[in-house]
């Protein structure tokens, strides 16, 4: 008799703790009809257990997509194996709030689920347990982690002080396309070397804090004058590099005349003075007789020299 009291006892124990724990539970029959709904299931939807006994699945939660959850749940009584849908497949199958909005990263919980065969005593299968497992904790962390990990990607690319495209970032662009430009003989493709002239002089006499705010001012007139697709970087101290793809010489020639008037008759305003700039560039098309990335980066730094040669404030197509 006290067996059988402390079996009793032992199985009420089991369907409290079954009831109450921090995972939902959902048990449907062939027909897709709910015949279990634990107190989660009830918390997170706020569908007494009474109300949703009974009631077709797909009907409670019309959201679900229907075909793709039976195809799952069928196999579930066909092969009679489990099945398991993880939140990277599917963020949530059940449309519940997370439960930690102030704190949480997520508004909506994420979900792992389990699909699992419920066989009776006699081996027949009739049944089908969903578990519903909150895994928003996991998923934010993850998500978090992946997004600073992309920013923390992109910040190594970018120069901090002009947010253009750092070194780093343009001698891999000029990677790319010198190797498209020797296997497919993509093109023309042109280089343009840029050098602010005498800007040694206005941070002798302004300051580098103003000699900053003139780089990026520069850098935004190079982002304004570019076309998508063009590749902007700075390349080091008053130096930028712009790769312009499809485009030759002459047509890289007449747009950056037009760029370096843009900023020469352009007065830069600062805490100090109005300030007039102007600009030194070299330009080097992508050719044959450029053994690599680098020597043709070379052709236009050398045609920037000349530039400054020449007395500055102009523009030189390397020979």
């Amino acid at each position: 008799m006290q067996r059988h009291t402390e079996e009793i006892m032992e199985l009420h124990w089991l369907f409290d703790m079954l009831n109450h724990i921090d995972l939902g539970l959902v048990v449907i029959n062939k027909h897709y009809q709910i015949t279990l709904w634990n107190s989660f299931m009830e918390n997170h939807s706020g569908k007494s257990s009474t109300s949703a006994k009974g009631q077709d699945f797909f009907e409670l939660f019309p959201s679900i997509d229907k075909a793709w959850l039976k195809r799952k749940i069928d196999n579930v009584f066909g092969l009679r194996t489990s099945v398991f849908i993880s939140w990277e497949q599917c963020p949530h199958l059940f449309p519940f709030k997370s439960y930690r909005p102030i704190t949480g990263l997520a508004e909506k919980m994420y979900q792992n689920i389990t699909l699992r065969p419920l066989t009776n005593a006699d081996g027949t299968l009739e049944y089908a347990c969903i578990a519903v497992y909150d895994v928003t904790d996991v998923a934010s962390n993850r998500m978090a982690l992946s997004s600073a990990n992309r920013q923390l990607e992109q910040l190594s690319k970018i120069d901090p002080l002009t947010e253009l495209n750092n070194r780093s970032g343009l001698e891999k662009a000029l990677e790319l396309t010198f190797n498209s430009f020797l296997k497919k003989g993509t093109g023309p493709h042109s280089l343009v070397m840029i050098d602010l002239d005498h800007f040694k002089d206005i941070n002798d006499q302004y300051g580098h804090l103003v000699g900053d705010q003139i780089l990026k001012d520069i850098a935004v007139e190079m982002i304004a004058s570019t076309r998508r697709g063009d590749f902007v970087a700075r390349y080091g101290g008053e130096e930028f590099v712009m790769l312009l793809p499809n485009t030759d010489q002459q047509s890289a020639k007449s747009f950056c005349e037009k760029f370096r008037e843009k900023i020469a008759t352009r007065v830069f305003k600062t805490k100090s003075a109005g300030i007039n700039v102007t600009i030194s560039l070299g330009i080097a098309e992508l050719n044959e007789k450029d053994s690599s990335a680098s020597a043709w980066l070379n052709r236009a730094d050398q045609a920037l020299y000349k530039s400054k040669q020449a007395g500055r404030n102009q523009s030189t197509i390397s020979a």
